[in-house]
């Protein structure tokens, strides 16, 4: 029961130090990648009752998922939308074919990437777990959706 209260008292105050320096930011700028990292997985973690252990092992996992998702398809992505997106009035069909045929191949790695997370979840913790951690993430997304959406007066 200690443990328990430590260890939330630990997350309670690590969500404060991280959600007050994101606040006392100038609005203008954007939330680093590695910030926006660490609130997800703290925000994940704090939803799953998880033990030390668990924690850890989610975090490297996470980690290494993260890092494999940039690596094979947020760097690809954003060059296809860098080098077609703002010129595609320019492309050919063929070209437009080709751009649509790297977007599904790249976003059939994503899900791939996803499945292996997944898999590397289950070797340590339970199914139920891993499907806490999923729902958690969801809801870690909703809210990031709903805060940018908020701060652009988008209903």
């Amino acid at each position: 029961m200690k443990t328990m209260k430590i260890k939330y008292s630990i997350t309670c105050l690590l969500c404060l130090i991280l959600s007050s320096s994101v606040w006392g930011q100038d609005k203008k700028k954007q939330m680093s990648y590695e910030r926006l990292k660490s609130l997800k997985i703290n925000s994940i973690l704090e939803q799953v009752d998880l033990t030390t252990e668990e924690e850890a092992f989610v975090w490297r996992a996470y980690d290494q998922y993260e890092t494999e998702m940039r690596k094979r398809y947020y760097k690809k992505m954003k060059k296809i939308r860098h080098n077609t997106y703002k010129k595609i009035d320019d492309l050919s069909d063929a070209e437009a074919s080709e751009t649509l045929d790297s977007i599904s191949y790249f976003k059939s790695q994503k899900e791939i990437l996803y499945q292996k997370f997944s898999e590397t979840l289950k070797t340590k913790l339970t199914a139920k777990k891993v499907l806490k951690i999923h729902i958690a993430e969801e809801k870690f997304h909703r809210k990031m959706v709903h805060q940018s959406r908020n701060k652009k007066n988008i209903p």
